[in-house]
């Protein structure tokens, strides 16, 4: 199907629609697997699948003359499919953002041609997180908020049994955009340095994706840095970020560069580390807030908070992050939030439920999440998906019938991309014998759990 190019690109109509979802399906179709012979020792693929990738090319060529494909939100695998004209609004827009600190991006003359990249900024979130914890073990106040999922969350929580808890959930709308980069280089290096005084050491090896300290630099294997060799990484991060638009060279100025592999942790330390700043200067064991910071969890860019001092903890916030930080409050309902892939409600007893978050569940238009059981993806990675899937229901869902009901939910889509019921109902009993602790839960039989949800299909 082809586009009117008559049309204003902005008017999407039922041409428009329909063209999108049949070139979903061939970038889809481009990433799947295709059989091959074997011809003089050699690999080819079959005639009638050669013509059928060149036809797929030639419509994805298509779809990118009109629309822009790009990667969205933290989680991997998410794209975001725009039209040209208006991502090409908002880019503009972007680039000529501009506050009291001045603005985000500057035109450039030429670009710096090093390219560097930090492949183990993981190894100081993980020291700096026990060094934290090291602490807390001593005056239980929580100084880390920094989480990778929500495992710590939901123990947390299963412990709360307290009717005037409230929530209060928001995010950081300008973390990307308005931090300072002078403020990220004062936070990291003074990160840097605490950690590398607590482990006695002024140097690391790295061994492929083993990381360790090296108090002497002795090391003869791996290849060994200085902290300052970790501090100028960051700076050069920091000043070579770049975007090339409509003819001119932009450089952020301020701000955490967006998309670099090394951004997401860069932010989450930032953060990290004026929290633990503040709540050392601030907090000590009697503080009203002392105990409630325990059920404080942040990831990247995500914050939660649930206590009976919520009011306080929203004002500490105003000083404990930068003045450039704009915090914006997710939540209406201070009994009801949701955290990533939970949702959480504070019930008239006090306890906490949890049940499982999904947001594509509030679009107005369905989105295809799993394979096709008619698909050139392998089978089993279905099947995989199904088993990760009823475990992350589970550890989420704090009631029975929400596990029923999500993981029926779940049943159905599946049946609905035309897996068989019979190999879904033995997938479904062959993950619930393998994880034992979900009938230990819920103090229902593993039989039972299957009957009740082949009962609903």
């Amino acid at each position: 199907m082809s586009v009117d190019r008559n049309h204003n690109i902005l008017d999407h109509g039922k041409d428009k629609t329909e063209l999108l979802q049949k070139e979903l399906l061939w970038i889809r179709a481009l990433n799947t697997a295709y059989p091959f012979e074997t011809i003089n020792n050699k690999l080819r693929l079959h005639q009638h699948d050669y013509v059928q990738i060149k036809s797929l090319t030639k419509k994805v060529s298509e779809l990118h003359r009109d629309f822009e494909v790009t990667m969205v939100d933290k989680a991997s695998g998410n794209y975001a499919i725009t039209c040209k004209k208006l991502y090409l609004q908002f880019m503009e827009k972007e680039l000529n953002t501009q506050s009291n600190d001045g603005k985000t991006y500057e035109i450039k003359d030429q670009l710096d041609p090093v390219s560097i990249k930090l492949n183990h900024e993981k190894f100081l979130h993980g020291h700096f997180r026990r060094y934290c914890y090291s602490i807390t073990g001593h005056d239980k106040i929580n100084r880390f908020f920094s989480i990778q999922n929500t495992f710590r969350v939901v123990q947390q929580l299963n412990t709360v049994q307290n009717k005037r808890s409230e929530i209060f959930c928001a995010d950081f709308s300008s973390l990307f955009t308005n931090l300072p980069h002078n403020v990220v280089k004062e936070k990291l290096y003074y990160l840097i340095d605490l950690m590398f005084k607590n482990a006695g050491s002024e140097y690391i090896v790295v061994q492929g994706t083993n990381v360790r300290y090296d108090r002497n630099n002795s090391s003869t294997s791996g290849r060994s840095y200085h902290k300052n060799d970790l501090k100028g990484i960051i700076e050069f991060i920091l000043r070579n970020s770049f975007a090339y638009y409509g003819g001119n060279l932009y450089q952020q100025q301020k701000g955490i560069p967006q998309g670099n592999n090394a951004s997401p942790q860069i932010a989450d330390l930032t953060l990290a580390v004026m929290e633990y700043q503040y709540i050392r200067n601030n907090i000590q064991s009697g503080h009203p807030l002392s105990f409630s910071l325990n059920r404080t969890f942040r990831y990247i860019d995500d914050l939660f908070h649930i206590s009976d001092k919520k009011d306080e903890f929203i004002r500490i916030t105003t000083d404990m992050y930068h003045r450039s930080l704009t915090l914006e409050q997710t939540n209406t309902d201070p009994k009801e939030s949701a955290f990533l892939d939970m949702s959480i409600k504070v019930t008239i007893t006090g306890a906490v439920q949890t049940s499982l978050y999904n947001k594509t569940d509030d679009y107005s238009f369905s989105v295809v999440r799993y394979p096709h059981y008619e698909s050139n993806i392998p089978i089993s990675m279905g099947l995989n998906t199904l088993h990760g899937e009823i475990i992350r229901i589970f550890r989420n869902c704090s009631l029975f019938e929400h596990f029923l009901e999500r993981t029926c939910q779940l049943a159905r889509y599946f049946l609905q991309i035309q897996y068989p019921k019979e190999i879904l109902c033995s997938r479904l009993y062959s993950t619930l014998n393998k994880t034992p602790t979900i009938s230990l839960k819920y103090a229902v039989r593993n039989n039972d759990i299957c009957i009740h949800i082949i009962e609903k299909l």
